[in-house]
């Protein structure tokens, strides 16, 4: 509204307020103020310069760690979807030999009753 972004009378921080000037002036004064501080706002700024370089390099080597990191946790997870994918791969085959097995059981017991009606057909024909 008003009163934040054009009332004269509001004080305001100085916009080199980040590089270390502390004036609070009302709006009115701040034109002012910036022509008369010119020297003293390059003097905080030059002082901040190697300040936000610094933070420019750490925040770089900062950006270059979570990089590799990333990079680490894309591989590992590229590794387990292979080895579950392995693992699907393997649950299936043994449900397969599960099947064959379970075929062959039956196969089997149909084999025996087979047999076990012919030994009674035998015993009914010496009877």
């Amino acid at each position: 509204g008003h009163l934040e972004q054009t009332c004269p009378l509001q004080v305001i921080q100085c916009d080199f307020s980040y590089a270390g000037c502390g004036a609070k002036l009302q709006r009115r004064l701040m034109s002012a103020h910036m022509k008369e501080n010119i020297e003293t706002h390059l003097s905080f700024l030059a002082q901040k310069v190697p300040e936000l370089n610094g933070q420019s390099r750490q925040q770089g080597e900062q950006i270059k760690l979570a990089r590799i990191s990333t990079k680490q946790q894309e591989e590992q997870i590229q590794q387990q979807g292979a080895q579950i994918k392995q693992q699907g791969e393997q649950i299936k085959q043994q449900g397969f030999q599960t099947k064959q097995d379970r075929d062959q059981m039956r196969q089997q017991r149909e084999q025996i009753q087979q047999q076990g009606d012919q030994i009674k057909r035998q015993e009914n024909l010496i009877s």
